[in-house]
């Protein structure tokens, strides 16, 4: 962790010396982030004969690189910087790729000797890469918009059985802008996992940049995703967030989550602060910080008795810089 936080330092430095130059209109915009999340959970089953105590910590590590050309140009002369690609309708290719490093630590224990479940206290390592490509082309006259994403991801696991996932998917979007700032959207995507598991993806999204007061600015993000998949998988996703800018360079903000799920999952509910600066103007530094709440089911099949539900909770952290150029 260490070293990843060193290259997010000496990134912002060089950031802080290549902006020499400065103009308001933009071709490119490059970033680097460090995400990190800590979750822990624990529960106390009560099986036949015995009681088994349960928990489980898992920290994933998230080092990302991200990029957009906007092949028509980005102004950011109207508005918050944060929101130049609203207010300026740009167009952009855009691409990311992270690297995930995760362990899990799981114990487990029952407080009767002649238990078939001995205890035990183990550490499970995983790693990931992801890629992703996004084409975004935005009519500025009309308003209309379309994009189409694809992602590849593969996921390396360690434990009682080594083994390894392969993912893939795609998305298409519509939408359009209903006034200058004011923007409606849907997505359809699905996902293939090792090439036979399918997800299909459904999002709604709706974003408004307006003004309070004669200075301060505020934007509004809600989005509603339903997912459905084999198994009978189902999950509603909700999401809503509020901005405020009280000067151009500056973005503070609140973001609300919650999702339910048919599987494991059973519902979780996030909030997150976040805030970001343009310490020049094109150079940005943000950071943000999220809890949730957790609730799922615990694999307690194995163990004998009815599924239990169990409880976890989850913090999470992640700072970021870009430059645009």
């Amino acid at each position: 962790m260490k070293h990843k936080m060193g290259v997010i330092f000496w990134l912002s430095v060089g950031l802080l010396v290549a902006t020499s130059g400065v103009a308001e209109e933009y071709d490119f915009e490059v970033g680097l982030a460090f995400d990190s999340t800590n979750t822990e959970g624990s529960k106390t089953i009560m099986a036949p004969g015995e009681t088994i105590f349960n928990s489980s910590e898992i920290d994933t590590d998230v080092l990302s690189v991200f990029g957009s050309w906007y092949f028509n140009g980005l102004s950011d002369d109207k508005g918050p910087r944060a929101r130049a690609v609203l207010v300026d309708r740009a167009s952009s290719l855009s691409f990311g790729y992270s690297r995930t490093d995760q362990t899990l630590s799981a114990f487990l224990m029952s407080d009767d000797p002649s238990s078939l479940f001995p205890s035990f206290d183990s550490t499970f390592e995983t790693d990931g890469d992801a890629y992703a490509i996004d084409f975004r082309y935005v009519h500025r006259d009309s308003g209309w918009f379309g994009d189409v994403a694809l992602l590849s991801l593969n996921t390396t696991r360690s434990g009682f059985v080594n083994d390894s996932v392969d993912a893939a998917g795609w998305s298409l979007g519509i939408g359009k802008y209903l006034f200058d700032t004011t923007t409606l959207g849907l997505d359809v995507g699905r996902r293939y996992y090792d090439g036979d598991l399918e997800e299909t993806d459904v999002v709604l999204s709706f974003s408004h940049l307006g003004n309070l007061g004669e200075r301060w600015q505020y934007g509004i993000d809600l989005a509603y995703g339903r997912s459905e998949g084999d198994f009978d998988f189902e999950q509603d996703t909700w999401g809503a967030a509020i901005a405020l800018y009280p000067t151009r360079d500056f973005e503070l903000g609140v973001r609300v989550e919650d999702i339910s799920s048919s599987d494991y999952l059973r519902d979780s509910t996030g909030i997150e602060g976040f805030a970001s600066w343009f310490i020049t103007p094109n150079v940005r530094v943000s950071a943000r910080y999220r809890v949730d709440d957790i609730d799922y089911y615990f694999g307690n099949i194995i163990i004998g008795g009815a599924p239990e539900v169990r409880d976890a909770e989850q913090n999470s952290y992640e700072i970021s810089a870009t430059i645009r150029f």
